[in-house]
């Protein structure tokens, strides 16, 4: 139900897929290739899955491991949300009018506050006076501390991110030790403070991610539910191979044959 794909990370061509993502599995695929051939691959970029990181070092010994962006972002936007969902249904039954604004402009704290508008006032559902993007995020941060230091905390590690500021990144990071955020944010930051070497190398190579490589396995859902799933697992990796190898825009073939 879980296999593996990888691709390189200039060009974005899928190099295969691995049926297995386990361990053991992904040990005797790799160790197919001679070492020689494994030490020149320069870098691997991940998410946080832990066995990746212990498996990587074994297989690709001169490879610097990077901490993909987008999942580092997903991460610190998941525990927020639910941090806001825990707040939310706290005023379930106490104020089902707080509740609905908790629940309708949910995604107005998960955007960047660049994106936020102050100056602009509108008429916004559930709110009797005319407002704004960023005060209604503030309106709703205001009724719990919790909520706020996590919101507070995560939009400066995106900013950080964004901007590719290590030594901000860093310095919020520590600084999120003594601040009353949520369990699950902290469990996040932990991780990051664990693997704070792999971190760096996500602002050393701000050029490699992983978002393509999801792109990907956005359209293979869509070819597995297209054709109702697959019984014969060899003709549906050859058909993955031959949907990112073959069909593919003419523009986007001269760019692959030119890099």
């Amino acid at each position: 139900s879980m296999s593996f794909i990888y691709c390189d990370a200039l060009t974005h061509r899928v190099v295969d897929v691995v049926a297995n993502r386990q361990k053991g599995e992904l040990l005797r695929y790799f160790q197919r290739f001679s070492l020689p051939v494994r030490k020149k691959v320069k870098t691997v970029t991940i998410d946080m899955y832990e066995p990746y990181i212990q498996l990587i070092p074994a297989l690709f010994p001169n490879a610097a491991i990077i901490f993909d962006r987008f999942h580092i972002v997903q991460a610190l936007n998941r525990e927020l949300n639910k941090c806001r969902v825990t707040v939310m249904n706290e005023y379930r039954y106490k104020d089902g009018r707080l509740y609905n604004k908790y629940k309708r402009y949910w995604k107005l704290p998960l955007k960047s506050e660049t994106l936020l508008t102050s100056s602009k006032y509108a008429k916004f559902k559930l709110f009797d006076y005319l407002t704004n993007t960023q005060s209604i995020v503030d309106y709703l941060m205001s009724f719990n501390e919790t909520l706020k230091e996590t919101y507070t905390v995560i939009q400066n590690l995106r900013y950080a991110l964004t901007n590719n500021q290590w030594e901000h990144f860093t310095y919020v990071l520590n600084q999120a030790k003594i601040k009353p955020i949520s369990r699950g944010l902290q469990r996040v930051l932990r991780t990051l403070r664990k693997h704070l070497k792999l971190v760096q190398n996500t602002f050393k190579y701000p050029h490699l991610t992983n978002g393509p490589i999801e792109g990907i396995n956005n359209k293979i859902k869509v070819l597995k539910r297209t054709a109702f799933g697959y019984r014969n697992y060899t003709n549906f990796r050859n058909r993955i191979l031959l949907m990112t190898r073959l069909y593919l825009p003419e523009k986007e073939k001269q760019t692959k044959q030119v890099a």
